[in-house]
């Protein structure tokens, strides 16, 4: 297929001005949709919809915020095109990425995702880029030996070259095939806020899916845009996440005393952050 139809679903939640340039970024993208879902937001984020040109951008206005993944699945439903883009708001697609993922995934049959090379604005590659599931010894290792390869988290890696398999890519710009998306049963909604995407990866790979690591696709992530203003709020669903995860895909075939070490471990890793968050803000950081 020559030009394959492409939307792009935004969930934005208090963006500020971030949302107006990442719509911006997508202008020489051709998108069949562009549908942004709107968590409640009481800033003016929204105000440079109004003077927007594009004929083909929708808005759904939620009166709360129901989470990402609601978010997400609300606007997975009112689309016809072959791929759905989700994208951050804080996010800026850079030069072709959306059609390298494109190209990525139509490459690949059995791929449903695929995910790009996520830099900052000093051009730095952002965590998260390239991951594995986290089981629970990957999870020990990220905790104990931070910035190894035996980690979740890989993107201190060099930068492969070319079209790569991976066990996870980040959540922040994700191209999916939208009908075995749909088969997937879109996001879970029990996540309110991050491990949703590691949820729908987990998913993918139990149902013989692929999911593809592109690094020519650039995008630029601003990173903590929305969950700026509420810190703690985002570590207790973060870590609530994590536990949702561990006990969907690996507690059930655990004993209690493993899960009931995992739980402790997971709620002891929260109060950590959450007291260095306090100290960071006690200094004004």
């Amino acid at each position: 297929m020559e030009n394959p139809s492409i939307s792009a679903v935004i969930v934005n939640y208090n963006s500020g001005f971030w949302l107006a340039r990442c719509l911006l970024s997508l202008s020489k993208t051709p998108l069949e949709q562009i549908i942004v879902v709107d968590n409640g937001s009481v800033d003016n984020s929204l105000d440079c919809l109004s003077s927007s040109v594009r004929e083909n951008l929708e808005l759904i206005q939620n009166p709360d915020n129901p989470g990402y993944a609601t978010a997400c699945n609300q606007g997975l439903e009112n689309i016809d095109s072959e791929f759905v883009l989700f994208l951050n708001p804080d996010c800026e697609l850079l030069d072709n990425a959306t059609q390298s993922l494109c190209g990525a995934l139509l490459a690949t049959p059995e791929a449903v995702l695929a995910g790009p090379w996520v830099i900052d604005f000093q051009g730095f590659v952002q965590r998260a880029t390239l991951r594995r599931l986290p089981t629970l010894r990957n999870s020990i290792n990220e905790f104990l030996r931070p910035g190894t390869d035996a980690g979740v988290d890989l993107s201190q890696m060099a930068k492969p070259e070319g079209i790569q398999l991976a066990e996870a890519v980040t959540g922040a710009c994700l191209l999916a095939r939208t009908s075995m998306l749909r088969e997937l049963n879109g996001f879970d909604v029990n996540y309110r806020l991050h491990c949703e995407d590691l949820d729908l990866m987990r998913r993918a790979a139990d149902a013989g899916y692929s999911v593809l690591l592109v690094p020519d696709a650039l995008v630029i992530h601003q990173q903590g845009v929305s969950s700026s203003h509420r810190p703690f709020w985002v570590e207790w669903q973060k870590h609530r996440g994590m536990w949702r995860y561990y006990r969907k895909f690996e507690g059930k075939a655990d004993g209690w005393l493993k899960s009931t070490f995992v739980g402790l471990g997971i709620l002891g890793h929260y109060l950590i952050k959450v007291v260095a968050l306090g100290f960071n803000r006690a200094k004004g950081l």
